[in-house]
């Protein structure tokens, strides 16, 4: 321990702007005079979470050089997350967007960079920010636009600003060097007082992936290299050069660095070739140099040695190194075919600068199937769906100061490695006694609800995304995957859009499931439509033991809802079924047989979402998502609200509020049956920097005749629902808030401490009415305080609020 404390000081002006890290961590503090909540799952508030962990992809995997116990991922749904504890625990944070590098002061442990939608710093060790770039007086505004709501940064003189790279001198924290994007031209900045003040120094081509300073060079006259794609732009003595890229390589997909402290040189390496992030024309290549790009030399050949003659190069998909040691280097592989019948995919291991490999990390593929790593423990995606699932990582973190430490990412993990890859143990879920797992706090998921079994109430079932049904039978503790070996078609395993319980029939339940995911999101249309959709609606008279197709007679579709009339006849139960792209289906018989529904329903191919039924006559009430993009709005491509009084016979189309033509929800009030409550889904406008317009909440008293906008704040709402315990509404939107109303939602509260930024769907705890489940896309299921807590700090302490 001595020695590693020395080693730090000795090294911590030398090496720590090198890396894309940061220090992680919070502390705990009062706020308005009371203690926080301790909350047990690493959270400083009320929140919590339930599922099993993993299931979505993760990146940018950095390590602590203070304490390798520390490390950030991040999330392509928007969710970042640090650990303290070596990955035994993570807790999410929100920076408006995925967070695209992390980067830590050198001299202050306390101070962290943090750059997604714009640049972040903390002061506090992660545990508040605020916007560093633009300035604070820059930014004008923010509006969030489109399929995802994406967030678009007004700046007062409406430029579009972008942060690609960012160091930190080695040895003055006050002097930050970035490359810029402003109206997408690319310079190189220097900032001389923390961020405040920023001057261009030299223009710099697309492309640009890393920022490295060289330790030894002159305090006042740094050497500094510029990592891009194209090559490497040089500065040395204060002249700048450029240095090309390798022989015959167009373009290089990923950098890192470190100081060799024996050569006092800045060692570089590079990968490229087809990948996950490159082009399927690029040759495939691992480089070194220790002069900038001045020479390059490769350092495959060992690994590809290990290739079958004749076969394709592997495919490289990251490269890292140790800050400290970087005579120590990991590459993440794919297709390495070792034989004819044997194909590899992992992590490899250098520890003399890329001469010679190990594979550390092998999973093999043959004619019979894929088989995992040896020397990985328990890992519940394997085990579910074997390693070609989640396939080789898309990020490596090293630790700076110990190389034998490794945090990796993929598909839908993240997992670790404290020997150097002897052994590999996943860092997202944990196995509790072989009964099943639990999440470390890295939920990544799209659900879309949650179900309890009435009766158990310690049965619970998530329908999500790509990981299909998942099941709890403890209360949501412990969860397992629900399709496995259980009749389950494959290609319908990926989604579970819902499933509902017979109230009066134990162990009987419906599920629709479907291979095409994160629907209604237009992406999933746009280019082919929905004829190819796959997916059904599936029977279980055993609580889920078993499950059987009952949908033959719609055939292929990707079925989004299932609803059960609970009046009907126990035994021959009246069902309805939403197929998305098909319309409206009916049985009568529990699902044996089924009729399509549609009389009414405008259109060849209706985005048939969700139906509601409401209580006290049996109207039912169905949503058609919307299938424009453009912004327009009273053509053939609105979404639409229909009601039905005769039980799905007939179809009559209900106006939507002005200027409103994607619904996405609507819910009903028992003590005001004619009172509907409607959210919708904003639409575009034309303006670079102009909010969606047509979204929210909104309110009529006279089923559609008229409408009241009750809540405009978030445009971009994904569900309301109603607890008919407390007469609570809630909804939420992908706009980083929950809400409720008491008051029969005419006025809205913003449930604090939940700031995810996708959500999907609140629904109420069936144990208590005063906890909810916030049902997120991409980000897990959260669970907490139906109507927040008070003295959650938040995430984000900007004027971006």
């Amino acid at each position: 321990m001595n020695l590693f404390k020395k080693e730090i000081k000795y090294s911590a002006g030398f090496w720590l702007a090198l890396l894309v890290s940061l220090v992680p961590g919070w502390q705990l503090s009062k706020v308005n005079g009371m203690e926080p909540i301790k909350n047990p799952n690493g959270r400083n508030d009320a929140w919590g979470f339930v599922g099993a962990g993993g299931g979505g992809a993760m990146f940018n995997p950095t390590v602590s050089p203070y304490n390798p116990k520390d490390a950030f991922v991040s999330c392509d749904m928007g969710g970042s997350f640090v650990t303290h504890d070596g990955g035994e625990s993570w807790r999410m944070f929100n920076l408006h967007a995925m967070t695209r590098f992390y980067v830590f002061d050198p001299l202050d442990p306390n101070v962290i960079y943090a750059n997604s939608l714009c640049l972040f710093k903390s002061s506090d060790r992660g545990n508040t920010w605020k916007l560093l770039y633009p300035g604070p007086t820059e930014i004008k505004g923010l509006v969030c636009r489109g399929d995802h709501a994406e967030e678009v940064l007004i700046t007062r003189d409406g430029s579009v600003r972008k942060v690609l790279a960012l160091a930190v001198d080695p040895a003055n924290s006050a002097k930050l060097y970035a490359a810029i994007s402003i109206n997408k031209s690319i310079s190189f900045y220097v900032s001389n007082d923390g961020g405040k003040h920023w001057k261009a120094e030299r223009d710099l081509d697309s492309g640009v992936k890393n920022i490295f300073i060289d330790p030894s060079s002159p305090k006042d006259n740094r050497t500094i290299y510029i990592a891009g794609n194209k090559g490497i732009a040089q500065k040395v003595n204060g002249n700048w050069n450029v240095n090309k890229n390798p022989k015959d390589v167009s373009s290089l997909t990923m950098f890192s660095g470190g100081f060799d402290h024996n050569k006092k040189k800045l060692i570089i390496y590079a990968i490229s070739g087809k990948s996950y992030f490159g082009s399927a024309e690029e040759r495939s290549g691992i480089y070194f140099t220790e002069n900038g790009g001045m020479i390059w030399e490769s350092r495959q050949e060992g690994l590809v040695a290990l290739n079958s003659k004749d076969a394709p190069l592997p495919e490289w998909r990251t490269i890292a190194t140790c800050g400290l040691h970087p005579e120590i280097l990991y590459v993440s592989y794919n297709n390495l075919k070792v034989n004819n019948d044997t194909t590899c995919i992992g992590v490899a291991k250098s520890t003399d600068f890329g001469k010679t490999w190990s594979l550390v990390w092998k999973d093999v593929q043959t004619k019979n199937g894929f088989t995992s790593s040896p020397n990985f423990g328990k890992d519940w995606m394997n085990e579910r769906y074997g390693p070609g699932w989640g396939e080789n990582p898309f990020g490596i973190g090293v630790s700076p100061t110990n190389p034998e430490i490794c945090f990796a990412t993929d598909f839908g993990r993240t997992i670790k490695t404290n020997d150097g890859g002897k052994t590999w143990e996943p860092a997202y879920s944990r196995n509790i006694n072989n009964r099943g797992w639990t999440s470390t706090g890295l939920e990544v998921t799209t659900g879309y609800t949650i179900v309890f079994d009435p009766f158990d109430i310690n049965h619970v079932y998530i329908p999500t995304t790509d990981i299909g049904l998942m099941e709890s039978k403890d209360g949501t503790a412990i969860w397992m995957s629900a399709t496995k070996a259980n009749g389950v078609p494959r290609e319908w395993e990926n989604t579970t859009y819902w499933l509902t319980f017979d109230p009066d029939v134990k162990g009987k339940a419906w599920a629709v499931m479907s291979g095409s995911h994160d629907l209604p999101r237009p992406k999933m249309f746009r280019k082919k439509g929905t004829s190819d959709f796959k997916g059904g609606i599936l029977e279980t008279e055993n609580s889920g033991k078993s499950w059987k197709p009952v949908s033959s007679a719609i055939g292929e579709a990707a079925m989004t809802h299932i609803l059960i009339d609970p009046t009907s006849n126990k035994f021959s139960r009246t069902l309805y079924a939403c197929a998305f792209g098909k319309g409206v289906y009916k049985s009568m018989d529990g699902g044996k047989t089924w009729i399509q529904k549609n009389k009414g329903i405008a259109g060849p191919e209706p985005f048939a979402w969700q139906i509601t039924r409401r209580e006290t006559d049996g109207a039912l009430f169905l949503v058609i998502s919307r299938r424009s993009e453009d912004g327009s709005i009273g053509n053939d491509k609105d979404g639409a609200l229909y009601e039905s009084v005769d039980g799905a016979e007939n179809w009559i189309r209900i106006s939507l509020p002005d200027e409103t033509n994607a619904p996405t929800s609507i819910a009903i009030d028992t003590n005001h049956p004619r009172q509907l409550v409607l959210t919708a889904w904003g639409r575009k406008t034309q303006g670079q920097f102009t909010p969606d317009i047509g979204g929210g909440i909104f309110l009529s008293g006279d089923e559609g005749k008229t409408w009241k906008q009750a809540l405009s704040k978030d445009q971009h709402i994904g569900a309301v629902t109603f607890d008919k315990r407390n007469n609570r509404f809630y909804a939420c939107g992908f706009e980083g808030s929950a809400w409720f109303s008491d008051d029969g939602a005419k006025n809205w509260n913003r449930i604090k401490g939940y700031n995810f930024k996708w959500g999907q769907r609140v629904e109420p705890d069936p144990r208590d009415p005063e906890k909810i489940f916030v049902i997120t896309f991409g980000g897990g299921v959260w669970y907490g305080p139906a109507k927040g807590d008070p003295y959650a700090p938040e995430d984000i302490i900007t004027p971006l609020k």
